[in-house]
């Protein structure tokens, strides 16, 4: 061929250089290529043909650069062919990768760079298109079909998935992959029930969706920042809840539950968090105030979230800050949006944003980080909301920038913190509650599984409201596997920072006889660690806090 007479050895700095990513390279690859057709891992499915091509193409591509580098003399007839077979494979390749899986080799970069900081965000609707959610395949984002394509089927996300650890169906790389499947096969409906799927009219099943317990495990391992539960996930939630089109009535329940006054998921009266504050004399918040402290429907009305509350307001009160609740809520509408429910969320903000702007509030502390969540995100895709200007704390924040300021006696205990995964991967915060815990003199044992790779619960994506308990009963359920977890630290004390939480540990020693571990929440420790305070623990547990 032309031009080949005037090669030249490569000998300088960029040919060692070059050698030794192409030695690295094939180590890589060799290590790869075992994994995949020796060891054959069950999260990468089935064996690919193309996946041995390609692996071959690299291998071919390395070796006969390390040849024509080293070993070959240029001009004789082994350098020529093997000049031809590195020019082969290196077209090949060019042919293989977009007409294959492999794809991702050129995508995956790109989703890299516009992948989320935080997990599980749901995208605002477009009204003015009348947006239903996610329902057909046009209805994609270029960000959703980046995704869809861009995924390398490692198979780390369905690894992750806590629902799929106890057996259920849902599978996040196969959501995923069945959306690119539908996708390129120019399918209509992107979701549907176990018939539709099953009769090709739809790609992924109704069943699945449901079973999603909203934690954002998936996205937060996923290489190529895949967002598969607030842009997948949720919005065809939403997208089949918009049509009509679910069967789940453990879901028709909740909303129904929601929709009926005083609009919060566990359906009780709104006299028993009406009784509670005036019992307990919490100051009403009328617009003087600087601090609006948000009970929310955990804190309103679980046993185990009005405790919770008296501790925050011993700590407002030792800090001697200006605060108040309202006299009424309404649910924030987490459940309904998380569940699918787009138009109750609407009615519930409308009713939310009529009473900040009446009250005028500008700041607002919680305890529950799905409220947080909803307030600090899902409404500012509200223009109305958005202009009022309110500042959210999740009261970790709150609590750590106030520990300086009050009178703490550090006590010395060993507690496991459990994140709750809407704050450390849905809001990044994982720092704040240990250095609460830390001022109170508290050591933190740490579980295997923490931080921003925390265990689930199993309380998120409204499960906690939508779980048929007739038949999650079994030794494996999410909230158990996690409670075991805590438990092998050696630690009596649970430590949590979220009011779904405790409702799940707390079933979860019970179902273990475990009585002697106490569950607490990050403020509970933090008022009883005040001077000259009455200890909330004693009256919050019938069983005694460890020592």
């Amino acid at each position: 061929m032309r031009g080949l007479q005037h090669a030249t050895y490569n000998h300088h700095w960029y040919g060692w250089f070059a050698a030794l990513w192409a030695i690295l390279v094939l180590v890589g690859i060799a290590g790869l290529s075992f994994r995949r057709f020796v060891l054959k891992p069950q999260a990468l499915g089935k064996l690919s043909v193309t996946s041995g091509i390609v692996a071959l193409l690299i291998f071919i591509l390395m070796m006969t650069y390390l040849l024509e580098w080293k070993v070959l003399s240029i001009g004789s007839s082994s350098w020529n062919g093997n000049w031809w077979l590195h020019t082969i494979a290196f077209f090949a390749i060019l042919v293989v990768i977009p007409r294959s899986k492999h794809f991702h080799l050129v995508l995956a970069p790109v989703a890299i760079l516009f992948r989320s900081e935080t997990t599980s965000k749901m995208r605002p609707l477009q009204q003015e298109s009348e947006d239903l959610g996610m329902v057909r395949f046009n209805d994609l984002s270029p960000k959703d079909i980046l995704d869809v394509n861009a995924c390398v089927e490692c198979g780390r996300c369905t690894d992750a998935c806590p629902a799929n650890l106890i057996g259920k169906s849902l599978n996040p790389k196969e959501v995923i992959l069945q959306m690119q499947r539908g996708l390129l096969s120019g399918g209509e409906l992107v979701a549907g029930n176990d018939a539709e799927v099953r009769d090709g009219k739809a790609w992924v099943a109704e069943k699945d969706l449901f079973q999603c317990f909203s934690c954002g495990a998936c996205e937060e391992v996923c290489p190529v920042g895949i967002e598969h539960v607030g842009k997948k996930i949720l919005d065809l939630r939403r997208g089949l809840v918009s049509e009509g089109r679910i069967n789940h009535e453990k879901i028709a329940n909740l909303f129904t539950t929601m929709e009926r006054s005083p609009h919060n998921p566990f359906g009780f009266s709104s006299a028993v968090r009406q009784k509670f504050i005036e019992v307990e004399k919490f100051p009403i918040f009328d617009g003087s105030q600087e601090w609006l402290f948000w009970l929310g429907c955990g804190n309103s009305y679980d046993a185990h979230g009005q405790k919770v509350a008296k501790a925050m307001k011993v700590i407002f009160d030792s800090a001697g800050l200006s605060w108040g609740v309202l006299e009424r809520e309404v649910c924030c509408g987490e459940p309904a949006r998380r569940a699918g429910n787009e138009l109750l969320f609407f009615q519930l903000s409308d009713k939310l944003m009529e009473s900040f702007s009446v009250k005028k509030v500008k700041k607002i502390v919680t305890c529950c980080p799905h409220c947080a969540t909803m307030l600090d995100v899902d409404y500012r895709q509200l223009p109305a909301y958005a202009s009022l200007g309110i500042k959210i704390f999740h009261h970790s924040q709150f609590l750590n920038r106030l520990i300086s300021h009050l009178p703490i006696e550090p006590r010395r205990e060993r507690v496991s913190f459990h994140d709750p995964c809407y704050l450390a991967r849905g809001k990044g915060i994982t720092r704040e509650p240990r250095q609460i815990l830390k001022a109170c003199g508290v050591s933190v044992i740490e579980p295997p599984q923490h931080g921003k790779h925390t265990f689930c619960c199993g309380a998120g994506g409204a499960q906690l409201f939508v779980t048929d308990e007739r038949q999650e009963k079994r030794d494996d359920q999410v909230n158990y596997r996690r409670f075991n977890e805590l438990v092998a630290t050696n630690s009596r004390v649970i430590a949590v920072a979220c009011p779904y939480c405790p409702v799940m540990l707390e079933d979860a020693a019970h179902h273990a006889n475990r009585e002697d571990i106490s569950i607490l929440d990050i403020s509970e420790i933090l008022a009883n660690s005040l001077r000259d305070q009455t200890p909330v623990s004693s009256v919050a547990h019938s069983h005694p806090t460890a020592s």
